[in-house]
Parts: structure tokens; C-alpha cells; sequence
């Protein structure tokens, strides 16, 4: 004689018992799958140098959105290059205005663990083959602290590590 709990055999309930049990062991709780964290930062255009801890592990993607601009209002939002084009050429007479004169304005800048400034997209192609990335980076819009005032916008930076 087979037990009938709401409508389930006990071989039915049996089953899918065990099958619930695999999932959860295959992805759930498995001890040996390696977990992937996300470290983010909102990078925002009104402030300076903003600090990211990264801890052990290896990059596994370096990603952005969101954008800003230097003159809100005046300029279009720019993505982590920042200023190209009519709108570099616009910007030109202000260039003392920059905190790094090597990089466009609007560009995000990275500070890493050395103290090297580098632009963004440097940073998020050489992150992933670099063998030890813990420590503390610091992210900025490329503008002076003193000209920060009329900025509007921020670039969200995740790094993907495992």
C-alpha cells in the first residue's frame, strides 16, 4: 500500500526529493565551484581621488557605465575616454585645467598600488594578466580638484574577480 500526501506517491515524492537534492549540490552548495565576486565603485565627477580595496584573487573583467561631463550643461556626457572630437577641440584653452595633461579631459584616471596614474582603458586591459591585484586603487574624473564644482555624473566601475 503506497502513503498519498497531497495527491504525491511516496515513490513521486521520493524522487523528487532526490532530484531537489542534486540540484542544490550541484549549485548550490558545492564545495569546489569557484565564486565570482563583483567590486564596484560609484566614481563621481564632483570629487577627487575615491579609493577601491581589491583583495586576493585574480581579475576576471574589468567593466563601466554611466557617464559625466566637465561643464554640465555645456558638454555632452562622455563615457571613461572622456573628450574627443569638436568637444576636445572646445575644451583646449582650458587645459591647465586637467588634473593630467597627457590624458583627455573627462578621461577616467587610475591610481594603483604604486602610485602610477594610468587611463582607464589601460588599466581594465592590463588588470586581468596582472598575477596579484590586491591592494588599493583610486579612481578620478581628469579635471582639478578646483574645477570639480561644475561637473555632473559618475562612472560605476566593477571588477569581477574569482
Amino acid at each position: 500500500m503506497a502513503f498519498n500526501f497531497d495527491g504525491l506517491s511516496v515513490e513521486r515524492l521520493t524522487v523528487t526529493m532526490r532530484f531537489l537534492f542534486l540540484v542544490v549540490c550541484l549549485f548550490g552548495f558545492g564545495p569546489s565551484l569557484a565564486q565570482a565576486a563583483d567590486h564596484c565603485i560609484d566614481v563621481q565627477s564632483k570629487q577627487g581621488w575615491q579609493r577601491l580595496s581589491l583583495p586576493n584573487g585574480k581579475i576576471r573583467k574589468v567593466s563601466y557605465r554611466g557617464g559625466w561631463s566637465v561643464i554640465a550643461g555645456t558638454f555632452k556626457p562622455v563615457g571613461p575616454r572622456g573628450y574627443s572630437g569638436q568637444d576636445a577641440a572646445k575644451l583646449g584653452p582650458l587645459y591647465g585645467y586637467k588634473f593630467d595633461q597627457s590624458y583627455a579631459f573627462g578621461e577616467l584616471l587610475v591610481r594603483d598600488q604604486a602610485g602610477r596614474i594610468v587611463p582607464f582603458a589601460e588599466f581594465a586591459a592590463l588588470a586581468v594578466n596582472t598575477p596579484n591585484p590586491a591592494g588599493v586603487y583610486a579612481f578620478r574624473i581628469n579635471d582639478k580638484n578646483i574645477a570639480l564644482w561644475d561637473n555632473a555624473g559618475a562612472i560605476q566601475v566593477c571588477i569581477s574577480m574569482r
